[in-house]
């Protein structure tokens, strides 16, 4: 960031502060209202925005979920944008003194390093272990390419190599670290900003909706290496030898430095023992498995005593069984539409008790009989008789999960 540029750096401190609350605050135990209160304050200034200023079609809708880019958003963003616009306009009038303002640029740099470096770690530890992307379902196996939605795709291409995403995971740690120091918040910059990059092309170019805040996030890294930009252009493009930068800090007491040097310490071990424990925690529970876990292909299927012919177009012939994680049964038609249930399966008895997502009255207790190949269930289900005959398939048997690596290859195996 360069001082002499003030109503930049008056913008961007009006902004990055506005897209940045209520860091720090929604991470310490007990003040979570700090975050209720603004969440709850935008969502009553948004949709009203959306309504009466900016005449839109439909009204702004407040879902949570895992959308970052929602007309939400959208507004929100637009919203903070204009008052970051208009508070500095206001600032540069009130504030016209010739100030170097070396000292607010020192904090917000440093600010911005902090908030950077949280989501850094806090998301490289949900690719070291693997559970953003997780394990590739077994309705994902079965799905034609061409059904597959552009996210879908490119989650399924992340999911698939554990070593891939321990090394992004790595890459954005070791960039997430760097930054909480002086002397290696540069390097930090520099393997954060094509990081960051990567995460924007994937999340543009695949539809993801994250666009906006990973965009945030590579603005923020630029902003880090930005005071270094003349040099790194002296050194890199015209090959010219370049000063050493002086990282000296605008705080003259040796206290005040040593207080902010244990609450910066002290910060980085919180985040990291916050992290460690909610992955690790997330990771066990995704590891709970179904009773009857596997996919099973039905090789005979009959409704009402009548045996149903495999036909492509059946909407009711199952094609596929999936148990996969605990409570949940999918099933897969011959139409290839898919459909699930809640369900408790009780291994003693050898019944499977089924229960509509919509409609917790709707029952259906069938009896099942289970071999390491097959599983046969039999038992009233949605008012008729059926009776199925199924073996079972493992991800070994799809050559996706099988091909594995080969350091030698004689001939392409693209298939």
């Amino acid at each position: 960031m360069v001082t002499k540029n003030k109503y930049l750096l008056r913008f961007l401190v009006l902004f990055i502060g506005l897209i940045t609350i209520p860091f720090p605050f929604n991470l310490i135990p007990n003040l979570e209202f700090v975050q209720k209160s603004f969440f709850g304050l935008y969502q009553k200034i948004v949709p009203w925005i959306g309504d009466k200023i900016l005449n839109l079609e439909k009204p702004i809708t407040i879902i949570q979920n895992s959308s970052g880019d929602k007309t939400y958003d959208y507004v929100l963003l637009l919203i903070l944008s204009v008052i970051a616009i208009f508070g500095t306009v206001i600032w540069s009038i009130l504030d016209r003194k010739n100030r170097d303002y070396e000292k607010l640029n020192y904090w917000f740099i440093a600010f911005t390093r902090c908030y950077l470096g949280y989501f850094m770690i806090y998301y490289s530890f949900f690719k070291i272990i693997p559970i953003q992307f997780g394990e590739i379902a077994f309705w994902r196996m079965l799905q034609p390419y061409g059904e597959s939605s552009p996210m879908g795709l490119a989650w399924t291409f992340l999911g698939y190599s554990k070593g891939y995403n321990l090394f992004i995971g790595l890459s954005e740690f070791i960039g997430g670290i760097l930054l909480f120091h002086r002397k290696t918040k540069l390097l930090g910059g520099l393997i954060l900003i094509p990081v960051t990059v990567n995460i924007v092309a994937i999340n543009f170019f695949y539809d993801v909706p994250v666009k906006l805040f990973s965009s945030e996030l590579l603005l923020m890294a630029v902003i880090v290496v930005a005071p270094d930009l003349k040099r790194l252009f002296n050194l890199i493009v015209q090959n010219k030898p370049t000063n050493r930068r002086d990282l000296t800090t605008p705080i003259e007491s040796r206290k005040l430095i040593k207080g902010i040097n244990i609450l910066k310490w002290t910060f980085l071990i919180f985040i990291l023992y916050k992290t460690i424990d909610h992955t690790t925690q997330t990771y066990k529970t995704r590891q709970n498995k179904s009773e009857l876990y596997g996919l099973y292909e039905v090789k005979l299927f009959t409704q009402n005593r009548d045996t149903i012919r495999p036909l492509l177009n059946d909407e009711k012939r199952w094609r596929y069984i999936f148990f996969e994680y605990p409570n949940t049964i999918q099933f897969s038609r011959m139409n290839k539409s898919r459909y699930g249930l809640n369900s408790k399966i009780d291994t003693v008895k050898n019944q499977i008790r089924m229960t509509e997502f919509k409609d917790s009255t709707k029952t259906y207790n069938l009896n099942f009989k289970k071999t390491d190949s097959t599983l046969n269930i039999y038992g009233v289900f949605r008012k008729d008789t059926i009776y199925c005959e199924t073996k079972r398939l493992d991800k070994k048997d799809f050559r996706l999960t099988s091909r594995g690596f080969n350091w030698i290859n004689e001939y392409p195996y693209n298939r």
